[in-house]
C-alpha cells in the first residue's frame, strides 16, 4: 500500500486550497446533467423517479482510493489485514493512498489541483463536497444510487432519509444531486469534563455541572484556581476546527455565533461573522483567553492529538469537547493508562447553546478522473451496506483480527489493537470506519454489536438527545474564490481580540470595512 509524505498541519489549508482549484469540468463524469461513460444519461433532478440502470456495469479490476485516518491505521491496528481481506470479498484490487491523518486536509487540495493523478474515489470533509461537487470534480450518482441495492433494500434506518437528503448539491450546472455517499450519520462532539478537576473545584456530581454562560464563567474559574492554575480548556484546530461546522470544538463560547455563510430562519443568506452575535462571541473567548481559562496554545492551532494528549495524557487540562459515543471510552482508558481519574463526566449544552451540532458526515466521492464510475459505485460504494460480510469489514473490521465472535455466534467482542498489544494497558478495537450506533442500514440478520462499555451507549444517547443539524457547508464558484481571503481574515481578526488588540464589535467592523463587497459577492452567488 502506498503512502503520501506528510505534510505540516495548518488550520485553513482546506479551505485556502480551495480557492486555488479551477472549476474544470469532466465530460460524462463531473457534469450534473451529461452523458456518463457508458452512455447513459445521468441527471441531478431530486426527484425520486430514478432513470432505469445501465443495461451492464463492469467491474473494475484495480481501483485507486484515498483516504485519511477514519479507518485502521497502519502499524496502529492491523491496517494491511483489513485491506487485504475487503479486496478479496470484493474481488477488486484496491490501492490505497493514505496521506497523515493531521494534514489531510492539505493533501486534499494538493491531489485536487492536478487532476491526472486523482483517484478514483476519495474521502472528503463535507465542505470540500460541496465544493467539488460544484466545481465538476465529482461523479453525480445521483441516479446510481435511488438504483441501487442499499437504497431499495428495506434496511434503511429511521434516520437515513434526513441524513441522504443532505447529501443533495448543487452540481456544476446549478442543479442539485448526489456526488457522495457516506454509510452512517455524521455524528457530533459533546463536551467532557475530568470528574478529578470538577470535584476538586466543588462540583460533587455530574449534575451539579453549569447550564448557563454566567455558571459556565464561574465553572472555569473554580477549575483553574483548584487545578494549579492550569488552563481548563484547549481545542483542537484553534478558535476554528478547519472544516464544518468550524465551532464545534468550542461551543459554550461561540454559542449561537456562526463564522461562515448560513441561511437564518427566514431563508436568507447571512455571513456569519458579520454579525453581532459574532462580537459578542468573540469577546467571550477574549475573556477565555486573558483570564487564563483557555489555554495560550489555541492560538497555535493544535492539532486533535495535541489536545487529546493534554487531557488524557498530561492531566494538563479538564474540559474536552470531542465526539461523542466511542470517545467517552476512549478517554477512559487513556486517562487509566497514565494513573488518572478515569470519571469523564457530559456537560449539558448550556441554555445559550440551546444544543450541540451535529456535522455533516465526510463523504465519499467519486472522481471526474474515474474511468468507470458505474462499476466502482455498484462493487464498490454500494457495498459499504450490503448487510453482510462487506459492512462487517468496513464496520468491525476483520474476524480473528479486530474481533471474535462468542459462542452462540450472535455478538462479538474486540481484540487488543497493534499498537498496544504487550503493554501493560492494553485496548480492544471497537469499531473500523463508523459506529454501530450511527450506521444507516441495518445488518440482514442480526446486529453483533456489542459496545466495549455502556459508556459509548450512553454517550450517543446523550447526543441524540441534546443536539440539532449543523448549517449545511456551502459553496459556490465565487465561494470558491474567495473564500481563503475571507478564512485569512477572519482568522487575524479573532487572534486579535482574543489577545485584547480590539474587542468583538471592533473586528467584526474591521470584517466589513474590508470584506462587505467580497461577502456581498458571495452571498449573491447563493441566490
Amino acid at each position: 500500500m502506498r503512502k503520501m509524505s506528510k505534510f505540516a498541519a495548518c488550520v485553513l489549508a482546506g479551505v485556502m486550497a480551495l480557492s486555488l482549484i479551477g472549476c474544470a469540468k469532466a465530460d460524462g463524469t463531473g457534469n450534473s446533467a451529461s452523458v456518463s461513460s457508458t452512455g447513459t444519461s445521468v441527471s441531478a433532478s431530486t426527484s425520486k423517479e430514478a432513470d432505469p440502470a445501465p443495461a451492464e456495469i463492469v467491474k473494475p479490476e484495480k481501483i485507486t482510493v484515498m483516504w485519511d485516518g477514519t479507518i485502521f491505521k497502519e502499524g496502529d491496528n492491523y491496517a494491511e489485514e483489513f485491506y487485504k481481506a475487503l479486496s478479496d470479498a470484493l474481488g477488486i484490487e484496491i490501492d490505497f493512498i493514505r496521506p497523515d491523518h493531521s494534514s489531510y486536509a492539505e493533501h486534499i487540495g494538493i491531489t485536487f489541483n492536478d487532476k491526472e493523478k486523482l483517484p478514483d474515489v476519495v474521502i472528503l470533509p463535507a465542505n470540500y463536497y460541496t465544493a467539488f461537487a460544484a466545481q465538476g470534480n465529482l461523479w453525480n450518482m445521483t441516479d446510481a444510487w435511488l438504483n441501487s441495492e442499499t437504497a431499495n433494500s428495506g434496511r434503511l434506518v429511521d434516520a437515513a432519509k434526513q441524513v441522504i437528503d443532505g447529501w443533495y448539491v448543487n452540481g456544476p450546472d446549478g442543479q442539485k444531486g448526489i456526488y457522495g455517499f457516506y454509510p452512517a450519520r455524521g455524528n457530533g462532539c459533546i463536551t467532557y469534563v475530568s470528574a478529578a478537576w470538577a470535584k476538586k473545584a466543588g462540583y460533587a456530581t455530574e449534575d451539579s455541572l453549569p447550564t448557563d454562560w454566567a455558571g459556565y464563567q464561574e465553572f472555569l474559574q473554580k477549575m483553574k484556581e483548584a487545578n494549579d492554575g492550569k488552563a481548563p480548556v484547549l481545542a483542537a484546530g484553534g478558535l476554528f476546527n478547519r472544516e464544518a461546522p468550524y465551532t464545534n470544538y468550542l461551543p459554550e463560547f461561540w454559542q449561537g455565533a456562526y463564522p461562515d455563510f448560513y441561511q437564518d430562519a427566514n431563508g436568507n443568506w447571512v455571513d456569519g461573522f458579520a454579525t453581532d452575535d459574532m462580537a459578542a462571541a468573540l469577546d467571550r473567548i477574549a475573556w477565555g483567553y486573558q483570564n487564563g481559562y483557555i489555554n495560550a496554545a489555541i492560538l497555535e492551532g493544535p492539532s486533535t492529538s495535541d489536545v487529546r494528549n493534554k487531557y488524557f495524557y498530561a492531566g494538563e487540562t479538564g474540559v474536552f469537547t470531542y465526539w461523542a459515543g466511542t470517545w467517552a471510552y476512549n478517554n477512559m482508558t487513556n486517562l487509566a493508562k497514565n494513573g488518572l481519574d478515569t470519571e469523564c463526566w457530559k456537560l449539558m449544552p448550556l441554555k445559550e447553546m440551546g444544543a450541540y451540532y451535529e456535522r455533516m458526515s465526510p463523504m465519499i466521492a467519486i472522481t471526474s478522473a474515474c474511468k468507470n464510475p458505474e462499476g466502482v459505485f455498484k462493487y464498490f460504494i454500494d457495498t459499504m451496506l450490503d448487510g453482510g460480510k462487506v459492512q462487517m469489514l468496513w464496520q468491525y473490521g476483520v474476524e480473528g483480527v479486530h474481533y471474535e465472535w462468542n459462542e452462540d455466534h450472535t455478538k462479538i467482542n474486540g481484540l487488543v489493537t497493534q499498537s498496544s498489544k504487550g503493554s501493560e494497558k492494553e485496548s480492544k478495537t471497537t469499531k473500523n470506519l463508523f459506529e454501530a450506533n450511527l450506521k444507516l442500514a441495518n445488518f440482514a440478520e442480526v446486529d453483533p454489536y456489542t459496545p466495549a462499555d455502556e459508556v459509548i451507549d450512553i454517550s450517543f444517547n446523550f447526543f441524540n438527545k441534546y443536539s440539532k443539524a449543523a448549517p449545511a457547508p456551502v459553496s459556490s464558484d465565487v465561494y470558491n474564490d474567495y473564500s481563503a481571503t475571507l478564512w485569512t481574515e477572519r482568522q487575524e481578526l479573532s487572534a486579535k481580540v482574543a489577545k485584547g488588540e480590539m474587542t468583538g464589535a471592533e473586528a467584526v467592523a474591521k470584517y466589513k470595512e474590508d470584506c462587505e463587497a467580497i461577502s456581498n459577492a458571495v452571498i449573491a452567488s447563493f441566490k
